[in-house]
């Protein structure tokens, strides 16, 4: 008679090989997806870079898709390292790219509360140090990209204007001065006449915690994690640089950054997500006012879109598997204390 461990790890491997075929499954109808919009994209414009593109300017693509990753993953890991908690680069890596990826298929970015959850689960980091890192980030991640709009704006696109910047750059840094110095608690008394006090008070309490977290962050790792979040910026100009060069339209390194920069800056002002839409028209608008044709600079939204979203999805999709096979394997040596009585007991 089979053991009630054996019992639950045949589960297991139930579980875990059915897992791995819809992942599977999920992962290559992305690809054939994605190759169908490619092909009717090349179609349209002739085969033209079909005929043009060479295998190095692939793998230089890919290659710089994959040190994006690895720059946003050394930025969240030292974050989380500089809030006082221990972690893998391993662990952080299967954790943002799950996260990432859930943000990519939900209309709202449901990907912030998982991330959350895992820290939790998966690195023993409490929800309130969780939120302040995900806060931090956040910020940061909307901070980084205004700025070099700015000097872009002022450089470059004087039509465009300061406005939306300088406006984005204000409520950050407003909104992070209130998070540092205006105590929650402050406002208690206000709150004392509103229903549901209990639930608002442990509110208050709980923005208190969180702030305690956000000032915990030393300086200089802010420093640090602001400057890698700016090399990603730039690893993705770089690319978008090597994709104008295959259609023969290359443009100056610097000027895509600024570029990538004014239409996430026009992203994040939109507060859609992911900036549909408006991040992608202000691109093409800006590489219109560069002399690209309009036909290339609409494929190169496109080819842009596809990668922006669809490399981290894919490496996501992948990473859920690995965590939730992590779990299975961890649930499966785990017995309960009558399974283990039952197992021992000569009767049953």
């Amino acid at each position: 008679m089979a053991s009630p461990q054996d019992i639950v790890s045949g589960k297991s491997r139930l579980s875990l090989r059915s897992r791995s075929w819809i992942v599977a499954g999920i992962v290559f109808a992305i690809f054939i997806i994605s190759a169908v919009l490619l092909i009717r994209l090349l179609r349209n414009m002739g085969w033209v870079l079909l005929r043009e593109i060479a295998l190095f300017y692939l793998l230089l693509i890919l290659l710089l898709s994959a040190l994006g990753t690895a720059l946003y993953t050394a930025a969240v890991y030292v974050l989380v390292r500089a809030s006082g908690h221990r972690t893998t680069v391993a662990q952080v890596y299967l954790v943002l790219t799950s996260s990432l990826s859930v943000n990519y298929v939900t209309p709202i970015k449901f990907g912030i509360p998982i991330r959350i959850y895992l820290y939790k689960q998966v690195m023993q980091i409490p929800l309130v140090s969780g939120t302040a890192l995900i806060a931090l980030e956040t910020w940061l991640g909307m901070l980084i990209p205004a700025v070099i709009a700015s000097v872009g704006v002022a450089a470059l696109f004087t039509k465009i204007g300061l406005a939306a910047p300088l406006t984005l750059l204000t409520v950050l840094l407003v909104g992070m001065l209130a998070m540092l110095f205006i105590k929650p608690s402050l406002v208690s008394p206000l709150l004392e006449r509103l229903p549901l006090q209990k639930f608002t008070f442990r509110l208050v309490r709980f923005t208190e915690m969180v702030q305690a977290g956000v000032r915990s962050v030393p300086l200089w790792r802010l420093s640090v994690v602001a400057l890698f979040f700016g090399l990603n910026f730039a690893v993705s100009a770089m690319r978008v640089y090597l994709v104008l060069s295959v259609f023969g339209y290359p443009v100056n390194w610097l000027v895509l950054l600024f570029v990538l920069t004014i239409s996430v800056t026009a992203g994040n002002l939109s507060m859609i997500p992911m900036g549909l839409g408006v991040r992608d028209a202000s691109f093409i608008l800006l590489l219109a006012q560069l002399g690209i044709p309009n036909e290339i600079a609409l494929s190169a939204a496109v080819i842009q879109r596809l990668l922006s979203p669809g490399w981290p999805l894919l490496l996501g999709l992948v990473s859920t598997n690995i965590l939730g096979v992590s779990e299975l394997v961890k649930r499966s040596g785990k017995v309960s204390p009558a399974q283990e009585e039952a197992h021992h007991d000569p009767s049953a």
